[in-house]
């Protein structure tokens, strides 16, 4: 029972860090682009950079967060003084000033840097901690299955409140909320959490030596290309859902669903709401097929069986057949988010058996760097793609090709990432009778 309170406790971090996220992935693009007006080869710009200085920024949080000494240790005080700061950073996201156009873009660059730098010190010290508090495979998938739950839950928050509030309140009290959410989890999550003593005579290796290592290990870069393809699919259908609601499915005003009145924002709450809702039973389902398959198996399933529900999405053209592909989207997305932080633990675990040396945080900022790639390809993607096919801001009838851009980029491209991930996890050398040498 103690073990389940702590498991929950700790887990509300997880709570938090998804409501940053995903709100942040499922509406900033639309807020900018598509409410704003921010032209969307400008948007495209600013994620390129974003990208870049994630490239730098997570690799260096990781390293600060490994060489800390304090009375409270390594990572508790980066999470504990982080939350509120991380928290108002996401308020003033959604609070840009004025109409100008160059005013804007300046805004949306500034305030995006200011809160993903506080974001990215505060989880990945957060990350860091779990190898740490789930020492055994048993930890792993209990606490993974436990986070994920709790992760579903921020998820419903995220694609049903966040939705219906930005259309009934604002923008800004969306923001508002939500950021006060992320603040107290954060802060809960850290009740109970008791980190390692660090060894006086161990010393930890430059930014420079630790980055050799990181990405000098065969079983991490074939991780990291396989976590990639996977943030991916959750980033690009959260950012393309509102746009694949109003102009693939051409929900643009309230309409009768299951015999019940509905607006726009609240059928799309529906939409991916119900698939996020059967996560929760999918996570205990995929929990004992873990230990049975392992970490490796497991995930190439998780991403094949992401398949059919995608491409029902990439044809599917009112409401009803829209929702339809997102339930057949559920399974994959339960699984996707299962897998990633035990096969992450389990290379760490190698890396120190052969170094002696554990450096978590490093560990998890290259992949948090890598990872926010993901961010900037799917952001330079969206500007091209919605460029090249006609789109038009604001509109809310498109030209037939933007429509088809629309289904490109939130089935086509996702189906392309699932195979991408289960390619790398074939490949990827521990969990195997004879694994290879990390």
């Amino acid at each position: 029972m103690k073990r389940t309170v702590f498991h929950v406790s700790y887990s509300m971090g997880n709570f938090a860090n998804t409501i940053a996220y995903q709100v942040f992935g499922n509406r900033i693009q639309f807020y900018y682009v598509d409410i704003l007006g921010l032209n969307a080869a400008t948007a495209g710009v600013i994620w390129t950079i974003y990208g870049l200085w994630n490239a730098i920024n997570d690799p260096l949080m990781g390293q600060i967060s490994d060489r800390t000494r304090s009375r409270r240790g390594r990572r508790i005080p980066y999470v504990f003084y982080g939350a509120i700061p991380l928290g108002l950073s996401f308020f003033f996201l959604w609070t840009p000033p004025g109409q100008s156009s160059w005013l804007l873009a300046a805004y949306f660059f500034i305030i995006l840097f200011i809160f993903d730098t506080i974001y990215s010190l505060t989880i990945i010290a957060y990350n860091a901690l779990f190898p740490e508090v789930a020492p055994t495979q048993r930890d792993r998938v209990d606490l993974s299955a436990v986070r994920e739950i709790l992760a579903t839950f921020a998820l419903l928050l995220s694609y049903i409140l966040a939705p219906i509030l930005a259309e009934s309140v604002g923008y800004i009290w969306m923001g508002a909320i939500m950021g006060v959410l992320i603040a107290v989890g954060y802060l809960i999550s850290m009740s109970g959490v008791k980190e390692r003593p660090v060894s006086a005579d161990e010393t930890s290796a430059g930014i420079v030596p630790s980055l050799k290592i990181v990405l000098g290990s065969v079983p991490f870069r074939w991780y990291i290309v396989a976590n990639l393809a996977k943030e991916y699919v959750w980033l690009v259908l959260g950012a393309t859902l509102p746009f694949w609601r109003k102009y693939a499915l051409g929900i643009l005003e309230k309409s009768t669903v299951f015999g019940v009145e509905m607006g726009p924002g609240d059928q799309e709450a529906i939409l991916l709401g119900l698939a996020i809702l059967l996560c929760i039973p999918a996570l205990l389902i995929w929990r004992p097929i873990v230990p049975r398959l392992g970490y490796r198996k497991t995930w190439i399933l998780a991403a094949l069986v992401f398949i059919p529900g995608l491409t029902v999405m990439t044809f599917a053209r009112d409401f009803y057949t829209g929702l339809v592909g997102t339930l057949l989207v559920a399974p994959g997305l339960a699984g996707s988010m299962i897998m990633p932080f035990p096969v992450l633990s389990e290379i760490i675990d190698a890396d120190a058996e052969r170094h002696g040396y554990r450096r978590e945080g490093i560990f998890f900022g290259m992949t948090g760097g890598i990872v926010k790639l993901a961010f900037s390809a799917q952001g330079v993607l969206f500007a091209t793609v919605m460029s090249a096919a006609g789109y038009v801001a604001g509109q809310d009838v498109q030209a037939a090709s933007a429509v088809w851009g629309v289904r490109f980029l939130i089935g086509i491209t996702p189906i392309i990432a699932c195979l991408t991930t289960a390619f790398c996890m074939w490949h990827y050398p521990l969990g195997r009778v004879k694994a290879s040498t990390p």
